[in-house]
């Protein structure tokens, strides 16, 4: 019986090549994880422009970085610190004039938990991308990346306390929406 070799198409492949600068090993690792940056990128941008600026911002820092990863831990959650903390960086240079709001100016709506079973994953990552800058930013690493207020106020340049106040006022902004979505939706079924 004749057995060919298998050649080899794996992570660890597509990695050696990138740490030789071989462009068709780039473009491997691009193609095989863009949606991937995308999908972390689109949390913390306002508009499409800004989620292909933090993704190619991403990648140019996962090219130029790439010695530093251990190889012992996984290539994905690595990907995802370097494309998180990426965009955090974009945060700051780009908004980082934002103004933030003291937890005494929050108010508080009334949550109805069947409103999210509603929407898609898309149209609440839409939604997202809605909040302004500084609200979406706690929230993303709060809430999806699981990150504590001490460690967003250090990342963000903000103490704790506005963290929390963010947060706050991040989840209010994202219910009035979810409201909104959702009523503007059953009243166009309605119709």
């Amino acid at each position: 019986m004749f057995l060919r070799k298998k050649k080899a198409s794996g992570l660890e492949e597509i990695l050696d090549g990138c740490l030789k600068n071989k462009p068709s090993a780039q473009k491997k690792l691009y193609e095989r994880f863009y949606g991937f940056g995308k999908s972390v990128a689109m949390r913390y941008a306002s508009n499409q422009e800004e989620v292909t600026e933090m993704v190619n911002d991403g990648f140019l820092k996962i090219f130029s970085k790439l010695s530093m990863y251990d190889r012992e831990q996984s290539f994905e959650a690595w990907f995802k610190t370097v494309m998180v903390r990426t965009c955090i960086d974009y945060y700051r240079k780009n908004h980082s004039r934002v103004s933030m709001v003291d937890v005494n100016e929050i108010h508080y709506l009334a949550y109805d938990d069947n409103l999210l079973e509603r929407l898609s994953a898309e149209e609440i990552v839409d939604l997202v991308q809605h909040l302004p800058p500084a609200y979406r930013a706690v929230f993303s690493l709060y809430v999806v990346d699981g990150y504590s207020h001490a460690e967003i106020a250090k990342m963000l340049g903000i103490n704790e306390g506005t963290s929390r106040s963010n947060l706050s006022k991040a989840r209010v902004k994202m219910q009035e929406m979810i409201k909104l979505y959702v009523t503007d939706i059953n009243d166009y079924k309605n119709v």
